[in-house]
């Protein structure tokens, strides 16, 4: 099976991404990407708009190929794309489940969905088949295989939003953790986690996972991209 080509639109269609951006979870659209892998499905087109509630759309998210099927199994060629007139450019995408993507969220209102672009960002409604999946959801679904993301490192603090206190370890890329809870401390998100000695995944050669530290972390980096993420396709 080939990767879905999925990504976005020109920035002068949508608003341009501020600096407060942050990643506060994804949102599933079946109507572009159909309910499973190689499920068949009849495709719809999905607005964007600048703003809730502002009237016209500024552009479309529209399927231009749906799946073939080769005569003895299997699925190729989905593709999915922003069209304003004769542009069109992909959508940012993440997986929340092996091989299903979903356009990731940052604000929400109601039933409106703010979804990122490759520059900008861009408002839709929510359909009823639809289904926003917050962060928390998220890494209470993929316990065991979730991560310090990559590129990120810092060192964990013992309450959100502290300045002093203990001198706690350091996180890098790639390291275990299990993901407590998520809390809003001085005008941003903080991730409470167990900090593990192995992955779930390599449990048969190293051992059960043993927690060697808990303390807090930021959610989100400077760019507003979570700090810890999950593995969508298990180990």
């Amino acid at each position: 099976m080939r990767p879905l080509l999925v990504g976005v639109v020109w920035a002068a269609l949508v608003v341009p991404a501020a600096a407060e951006d942050r990643v506060i979870g994804l949102i599933a659209l079946p109507e572009v990407f159909g309910a499973r892998p190689c499920a068949e499905f009849e495709p719809g087109e999905i607005p964007l708009h600048g703003a809730p509630n502002d009237g016209k759309a500024v552009a479309v998210i529209r399927v231009d190929r749906t799946w073939s099927f080769a005569p003895h199994g299997g699925c190729d060629g989905l593709e999915v794309s922003i069209h304003r007139g004769e542009q069109h450019e992909d959508l940012p995408t993440l997986e929340y489940d092996y091989e299903m993507p979903a356009a990731i969220v940052l604000e929400h209102h109601e039933d409106w969905y703010k979804v990122q672009l490759k520059k900008g960002s861009a408002w839709l409604k929510a359909s009823p088949v639809d289904q926003f999946m917050p962060l928390s959801d998220l890494f209470e679904e993929f316990v065991g295989v979730t991560t310090i993301a990559k590129g990120f490192s810092g060192r964990l603090v013992n309450a959100p939003a502290a300045i002093n206190g203990p001198i706690m370890p350091r996180v890098a890329p790639g390291q275990a953790v299990h993901v407590i809870e998520i809390r809003e401390a001085s005008g941003r998100s903080w991730v409470h986690i167990e900090l593990l000695s192995n992955s779930a995944c390599t449990a048969a050669n190293d051992g059960p996972p043993e927690v060697i530290a808990t303390g807090w972390l930021p959610m989100h980096n400077a760019d507003g991209v979570p700090t810890v993420w999950f593995s969508s396709r298990g180990c």
